[in-house]
């Protein structure tokens, strides 16, 4: 506890200082260039990790549900994670249908220590973000793409990149996203997309699933 008897984190001073020194040394990109997204998500590691499976609302044509990041709850914001169906050109790699087969599958391996998380493991223990990294990581490298430059966040990065090379509108990609700041998406997530865009990481998660 500070002075004021709030943790270091909350503390509007120590805010007020971590501020000043990230205008006065801001971050720099990781990346110049993001390979082709082509079917992804703008979705954290830390999004998945903490979806509420108790919150889940199935809907005919989306799967959504409440998502606490540790990242936002400081600002007592509750955002939703929702899941879109695709049309039957995608229905390979549809994200609805795949978690919903997923979740019945799960059901009986679900337990009172399983928490309140969508994701779990074999035993009923939920998933961690390491978990969820390196499945993104497994998946990017059968794709193809090269894990010792491109991390498991790329993934945001790339999906945004594809989104706005597509004319999709800047404020919705950002909403998506759920980014503060019009300067971090063009610092950080908006690249220019590099490889053929054959569809490699489709294929991939086609030959996965």
């Amino acid at each position: 506890p500070v002075r004021n008897q709030t943790d270091v984190v909350n503390d509007p001073f120590i805010t007020r200082i971590m501020t000043g020194i990230h205008k006065w040394r801001p971050s720099s990109a990781k990346y110049k260039e993001i390979w082709d997204a082509n079917q992804f998500g703008l979705a954290r590691s830390s999004d998945l990790v903490k979806w509420s499976f108790k919150g889940l609302i199935n809907t005919t044509d989306s799967i959504k549900g409440p998502v606490i990041n540790a990242k936002e709850q400081r600002s007592g914001v509750v955002s939703i994670l929702e899941l879109t169906w695709l049309d039957d050109t995608n229905s390979q790699v549809c994200p609805v249908r795949h978690l919903a087969t997923y979740l019945r599958a799960s059901k009986g391996r679900r337990k009172p220590h399983s928490g309140d998380s969508v994701f779990i493991k074999n035993e009923g223990e939920p998933l961690q973000v390491n978990d969820i990294n390196s499945i993104v990581l497994s998946t990017l490298s059968k794709s193809g793409i090269d894990i010792a430059k491109f991390k498991s966040h790329s993934t945001r990065s790339a999906m945004a990149s594809l989104l706005l090379s597509n004319n999709v509108p800047f404020h919705v990609v950002k909403k998506m996203g759920r980014w503060k700041s019009n300067d971090t998406v063009d610092t950080f997530y908006d690249k220019r997309i590099i490889g053929e865009k054959s569809g490699g990481f489709l294929n991939t998660v086609v030959q996965i699933s």
